[in-house]
């Protein structure tokens, strides 16, 4: 069967499953690969590229997604994350042992010198080795009409959304050390900045720029800009504002339930090579460090898993030749 037999629209996954009928029965691949953005894709093309029998699993929600455009990343700078998502899926059709499938993976357990997997539609998995590239997800603070800004009039990274706020006046949404590494950046593209620390500051030394301390209570578009609400009722007008989120969340349930280690930041612990603690389990994308995430990023680490995967899996093929 080839790779005709999936239909596929944008976000969209319908997918007739390449190694029959999967619904309840367990079947053998060699890996199982655990998300589908940039890394998981990666990962997928290069084990489809070494015929490996793979399984992207794929929830359909990137971190990303309410972005407009995706930067920084070469030959694809200000192209939509749906849309490079869109061609992964594409390009993955001339491999005939990889198959995308719509669902989540709820729990992964090891099974002899094997991993068994299940989903929530029912479907049980077997896999000699399994790619984690779970993402994470952006803890906003508690701010009245943030996340309807989050990823256009309110970003995070001047390197993925700096070029395109250059030369405006911006606000920047941080405290503490948080700000202190932030603003320079800032500053290197926009000189008209104000520190908003949304409360008392704990900046550990002055800054060269204005610092307003006061409680932010709503935030909301206004013309080609936003508005800033504060709890005193004032108001501020920026054309857009840089935030440092309240936290990140390593989608890490399913790397716990296998044994892999953690960092102290939270991320899967990997190697060089993006192996995990646990043999033949591997982390790629932004769940496998615990900063400077990047499209770029996750598809280099994405194609890394990938090849350090199937290397183990080859030597072991290999080693029963003998």
């Amino acid at each position: 069967m080839n790779r005709k037999t999936f239909i596929r629209t944008g976000m969209l996954l319908v997918p007739i499953p390449l190694f029959g009928n999967i619904k309840k029965e367990t079947i053998m691949l060699d890996t199982a690969i655990i998300g589908g953005a940039s890394a998981g894709l990666a990962a997928a093309m290069t084990l489809g590229r070494s015929a490996r029998k793979a399984i992207v699993f794929d929830t359909a929600e990137p971190r990303n997604r309410p972005a407009a455009h995706a930067h920084n990343f070469l030959t694809q700078d200000g192209t939509p994350p749906s849309e490079i998502l869109a061609i992964g899926r594409r390009q993955l059709q001339q491999y005939p042992s990889v198959q995308i499938e719509q669902d989540k993976v709820i729990s992964a357990t090891k099974s002899g010198v094997h991993f068994r997997l299940e989903t929530a539609s029912g479907k049980q998995i077997t896999a000699r080795s399994i790619i984690l590239a779970t993402g994470v997800k952006d803890i906003l603070p508690d701010i009245e009409g943030v996340e309807k800004l989050w990823g256009n009039r309110v970003v995070h990274c001047p390197y993925c959304h700096g070029w395109e706020m250059r030369n405006q006046p911006v606000a920047i949404i941080a405290n503490g050390e948080d700000a202190l590494h932030l603003v320079p950046m800032v500053h290197n593209l926009n000189k008209d900045i104000v520190i908003l620390t949304n409360g008392k500051s704990t900046i550990p030394e002055k800054l060269p720029v204005p610092v307003i301390e006061k409680n932010i209570r709503r935030m909301e578009e206004e013309g080609e800009g936003i508005k800033i609400t504060f709890a005193d009722g004032s108001t501020l007008l920026k054309a857009g504002a840089y935030l440092r989120v309240a936290g990140l969340r390593f989608h890490t349930a399913l790397a716990e339930q296998l044994g892999c280690e953690l960092t102290e930041a939270g991320s899967v612990k990997v190697d060089a090579m993006y192996q995990t603690t646990v043999p033949n389990v591997f982390a790629a994308g932004d769940v496998s460090h615990p900063g400077h995430h990047q499209v770029s990023m996750a598809v280099a680490g994405g194609h890394m898993a990938g090849a350090a995967c199937n290397r183990v899996l080859c030597v072991e093929d290999f080693e029963r030749l003998k």
